[in-house]
């Protein structure tokens, strides 16, 4: 049978049970797994096991020392040689603020051809559309062409706290040819979206304590303020150019491709939208067009994500504080190693006369990329651009941080995103979280799709 037939036969069988599809997300959306308040997580993940084993997957929840399990499945096919692998989250983000949502927030209902419901597009929805797709190969054909691992975690939400360990001692356990990241969705214009890499980060908390206790401004010509000490530090981290002045901050950055550079000329950029959106007039140095897009995916950066001294409540107060913290993240690009650069920041701040100031790291990623030509990264576009029938938009990084450096760094295996469930009216993480039903269906063939591509490899 060829290939065209093969997948007309499983266009049918999926088109024939959407019903039922709909019905298994449902049922795993009406479940919470809320790991930020540990709230049914180890359920979820045994019915998530229920589930893939009524799919016909071999599959078992792996306990993860202080942490949620891991639910783990594989299928073996035959002779089959290659291995894909898919990593997904079973857990969710917290619902709140309860009164924004039009539906209760685990009771999955329909309305308008979608689907309402905490975790529906993140990651629930991709998680059960793979398994619909390896469901209508088993009930069609008895037997897959390549072999599957999923990889489900229960950590994603609250930033893997346990992914390393769990990945440095389950390595012979993930090994596969290629794994398929959580699932990018459509854009604006319904075309697939492929992300190949992120960018890493590293969290960092600056604590400055003077006085021991706050004290009444008019000291300040004796008693020093920290706050003062936090903006004169901050100050020195990055200059009006956007550099970051740390000394060999940028000794390990590698420079996008031509290629790379290529698919962020062919990618959509709604420059103006953007723009309006945010109350911009410009962006940073007047950035537009590639070069905008350049910085935002392939720059490293250095932002205060917070800053707490003194009081800030109404009115006038004229304290001096005792005390002040800054939070400061900076995304790291390709091939930059957040331990490293820990060890250069303080290092920096020691020089300069800021060796009072406490440094504690609040945690890091790596950056990762899969080639745009890798042949696992040509096999998941091709699959896309044959599935929805349009050429899909290939993102060679995110300006946002995935820790997907655990399979393609310390493994060397490629990672790629795509397939996924979303849109961008999916709300995820907001109320109202939703996916589009027609969406979830193309979700569930191309990954049939995808599992076909390896019959003649």
């Amino acid at each position: 049978m060829n290939g065209e037939k093969v997948m007309d036969k499983l266009d049918d069988y999926i088109d024939s049970n959407v019903n039922r599809f709909v019905e298994d997300l449902k049922r795993l959306c009406r479940q919470p797994s809320i790991s930020a308040q540990n709230k049914g997580v180890k359920e979820c993940a045994e019915l998530l096991k229920e589930m893939m084993s009524e799919v016909g997957i071999d599959v078992k929840v792996v306990p993860v020392k202080n942490g949620n399990p891991v639910v783990f499945g594989e299928l073996k096919s035959g002779k089959a040689k290659q291995t894909l692998g898919f990593y997904n989250h079973y857990d969710v983000q917290p619902p709140e603020p309860l009164e924004l949502w039009d539906s209760p927030p685990f009771k999955a209902e329909i309305r308008n051809g979608k689907i309402y419901a905490r975790g529906v597009s993140d990651n629930k929805g991709n998680i059960v559309a793979r398994l619909e797709a390896v469901r209508a190969w088993l009930d069609i054909f008895g037997e897959l062409p390549v072999n599957l691992k999923f990889f489900i975690e229960g950590e994603e939400e609250i930033g893997s706290p346990h992914l390393e360990f769990f990945v440095k001692n389950n390595m012979n356990l993930l090994k596969a040819d290629g794994y398929v990241w959580e699932g990018d969705g459509v854009d604006q214009q319904g075309r697939p979206s492929i992300t190949l890499g992120a960018k890493g980060i590293l969290y960092v908390e600056f604590r400055a304590k003077c006085a021991k206790r706050d004290i009444h401004s008019s000291n300040a010509p004796l008693v020093p303020n920290p706050a003062w000490r936090l903006v004169w530090l901050l100050s020195m981290l990055k200059g009006p150019d956007e550099k970051i002045k740390i000394p060999g901050w940028y000794d390990e950055v590698i420079p996008p491709t031509e290629t790379e550079i290529r698919l962020l000329k062919e990618a959509p950029f709604n420059e103006k939208a953007s723009k309006e959106e945010l109350g911009l007039k410009e962006y940073l140095l007047g950035l537009t067009g590639v070069e905008a897009q350049k910085a935002l995916r392939f720059s490293p950066t250095c932002n205060i994500a917070g800053f707490n001294a003194g009081y800030s409540g109404p009115g006038a107060k004229t304290v001096l504080p005792s005390e002040a913290i800054a939070k400061v993240d900076f995304r790291l690009v390709e091939a930059q190693k957040p331990d490293v650069l820990f060890v250069k920041l303080k290092k920096y701040l020691e020089e300069n006369g800021f060796g009072d100031i406490e440094l504690v790291s609040l945690g890091g990623y790596e950056p990762a990329k899969t080639p745009p030509d890798n042949p696992f990264a040509v096999r998941i576009i091709e699959t896309a651009e044959k599935v929805y029938g349009t050429k899909p938009v290939v993102w060679p990084t995110t300006a946002g941080t995935s820790p997907i450096y655990v399979i393609r760094n310390w493994m060397g295996i490629p990672v790629a995103s795509g397939g996924g469930v979303g849109y961008p009216g999916s709300k995820v993480h907001a109320p109202n979280e939703n996916i589009r039903i027609k969406d979830y269906v193309n979700s569930v063939k191309y990954v049939a799709s995808l599992i076909g591509s390896y019959k003649t490899s």
